[in-house]
């Protein structure tokens, strides 16, 4: 279903004085077209590049080109770098490599996207975590926190790390492209390190697998695990974060997706925390849809207080002004991204989306 874009007028109005829009219309030179179908496909292609890396060793070595022991000895030399060397632990690789990169603008220009900051520029001196939701299937969001004309522009003179999950540094290409975005292991320990000595800022997809198995295209309930998941909050309050929330439209209608059969799904989250959801995106690759207004509102920090013994009234505070923040950034804008007026926005725990997604009540099983 073809669905249309609200303009700069009526996003403004329904946004605090001080927003700021941008626009990333789709190029229509054969260039410009070109390129952005080529960075959008790269940023979505990273869980095929080591199968694509294979396929052509396995080629050289076919053809003679190479030999087995040369492929041996670079995928032992390989597995060892993995196991040794982990900067997602510590200052992790640049995020100019790929995350402030034109690279992430061209994705955007690709989906025809809106990026939105809500209320005036923030003070780049300050400590900000970002957190965004929902989760979606494959991460589109993203690319909103980044780009030169996107990021630039939003949140001059800040920059930021994400939080990924840890299984991600171990996976071949995964691990490559996470790193060329700067991103680093989302454990507790790494990032206050990130925060405290390399004064760094923080972005957090909070809701994480849990949240992602519950994307569903077809349901005009949008499901978040944000109901009892306060770790982002407990993280920004120990480490003097402001909160910044953010919330990215349309996403879970660029893909199609299903959900391998339960088991399976069990398997995955338990031995490697991986999502057990198959997408579909455009012909044979994981490119999404077009003609589905894709965009993202960053709302107003939220001011929070330092404390290293976090109250738990205090922490409660903090996490129900941030479900207030999603809550009025969805409402006020969703029909400015095409969704339905009933569409609507509900808090999960933890217990309950994974009931959900494991037993596949909203969601076809292979």
């Amino acid at each position: 279903e073809r669905r249309t874009m609200a303009s700069n007028e009526h996003i403004l109005k329904a946004s605090p004085p001080g927003t700021k829009v941008l626009r990333f219309p789709r190029l229509t030179s054969a260039a410009g077209n070109a390129l952005q179908t080529v960075c959008a496909l790269f940023f979505a292609s990273y869980f095929f590049f080591a199968p694509a890396i294979g396929a052509i060793l396995a080629a050289l070595w076919w053809t003679g080109l190479v030999s087995g022991l040369a492929i041996g000895c670079a995928f032992a030399g390989y597995t060892l770098q993995v196991i040794l060397y982990a900067p997602h632990r510590n200052r992790g690789w640049s995020p100019h490599l790929l995350l402030y990169n034109p690279l992430t603008d061209y994705v955007l220009h690709y989906y025809d996207a809106v990026c939105v900051r809500e209320g005036p520029e923030i003070d780049p001196s300050g400590r900000y975590l970002f957190a965004c939701y929902p989760h979606g299937v494959y991460g589109v969001c993203r690319a909103f926190s980044g780009g030169i004309k996107n990021w630039g522009q939003l949140y001059p003179g800040i920059t930021s790390r994400w939080g990924s999950f840890g299984m991600a540094f171990y996976i071949p290409g995964v691990r490559e492209f996470s790193l060329g975005a700067g991103c680093l292991d989302a454990g507790k320990k790494t990032l206050s390190q990130a925060i405290n000595k390399h004064k760094q800022n923080i972005t957090l997809l909070p809701g994480g697998i849990d949240e992602m198995q519950l994307t569903d295209g077809t349901s005009n309930v949008t499901q978040l695990v944000m109901e009892d998941r306060k770790g982002y909050a407990k993280l920004a309050i120990e480490n003097g974060c402001d909160l910044v929330p953010g919330f990215c439209f349309g996403e879970k209608w660029i893909h199609e997706n299903w959900l391998l059969p339960r088991w399976l799904r069990a398997l995955l989250y338990k031995t490697v925390r991986m999502s057990g959801v198959v997408l579909k995106g455009r012909g044979p690759t994981f490119l999404g849809y077009l003609g589905v207004p894709l965009g993202f509102v960053w709302g107003e920090p939220i001011k929070v207080m330092q404390q290293d013994e976090v109250d738990p009234a205090y922490l409660d505070q903090v996490h129900a002004e941030m479900q207030r923040s999603i809550r009025s950034i969805f409402d006020r804008h969703k029909e400015n991204f095409g969704y339905p007026e009933d569409e609507r926005l509900e808090f999960v725990t933890v217990k309950d989306a994974r009931r959900t997604s494991r037993g596949g009540d909203t969601k076809k099983e292979s």
